[in-house]
């Protein structure tokens, strides 16, 4: 991996224009500045597009793509992969709030080639920082640790991938998706497929992703039908990784 390598920050919007340049302004005082937005709207209503397009002007970082119709987070997601050009990429919610270190801290992590996969700490609803005097480190965490987080619910690591930075490389390599069949839980099945793909992993627990919690999220929204899919999607990810030993 380069000194610098290219982060790909995948950011799928839809129907985001009360958050999406909050969460823009966030990346953009990353103190890791070597990375791409591949912005992907799926089909908003709102002013989402029009704020992309303004945006995106400004910063030629920024590549953005619009859905002709509302196509799913997976899909938007799954675009971004086949279009990354970093080494890295991480998959950022477009109402989400990064701390400043966010990106620094993943591509520190990343720097070891023998590194798979880099956690950093989250929060739900915070809004200041984090006492920086406590001095995090980086711990390694063993596969069966990091594997059985994912469907542990509140667990530090978790089966989130906005909390991740994944090697583009691996990615590739094992033709990882995110299954567009589903709604809730696509994210942990990445995660799982990811992990089972991987072998080391480290931890930073400092808390530098912040989750907004938006009341018309498809997590307070969801119906019946997703909820029970939901459940058997987690119940693969367990028989998955039955067979884990470290």
């Amino acid at each position: 991996m380069a000194d610098k390598p290219l982060v790909t920050i995948s950011i799928p919007t839809y129907n985001l224009g009360n958050y999406l340049e909050k969460t823009l302004n966030s990346v953009f005082k990353q103190t890791y500045q070597n990375f791409e937005i591949i912005l992907v709207d799926d089909a908003s209503t709102d002013r989402t597009a029009e704020t992309i397009a303004a945006v995106a002007k400004k910063d030629d970082r920024i590549r953005p793509y619009y859905f002709e119709k509302h196509e799913g987070v997976s899909k938007a997601r799954n675009y971004a992969i086949d279009h990354a050009k970093g080494d890295i990429i991480v998959f950022v919610d477009g109402d989400d709030l990064l701390d400043p270190k966010y990106l620094e801290v993943m591509v520190t992590g990343l720097a070891d080639p023998k590194v798979d996969l880099m956690i950093v700490g989250f929060s739900w609803g915070w809004r200041g920082g984090y006492d920086r005097e406590q001095n995090p480190q980086y711990e390694t965490v063993t596969k069966r640790r990091a594997y059985d987080s994912i469907n542990y619910r509140g667990d530090n690591i978790g089966g989130y991938t906005w909390n991740k930075g994944f090697r583009m490389s691996i990615i590739r390599d094992n033709r990882i998706r995110f299954d567009e069949s589903i709604d809730l839980a696509e994210d942990l099945l990445f995660t799982a497929d990811y992990m089972l793909a991987s072998h080391k992993f480290l931890l930073y627990e400092a808390p530098l992703y912040n989750k907004v919690n938006r009341s018309n999220s498809i997590i307070h929204s969801a119906t019946y039908q997703m909820r029970a899919k939901e459940q058997v999607v987690r119940r693969h990810i367990d028989e998955m990784g039955m067979d884990l030993t470290v």
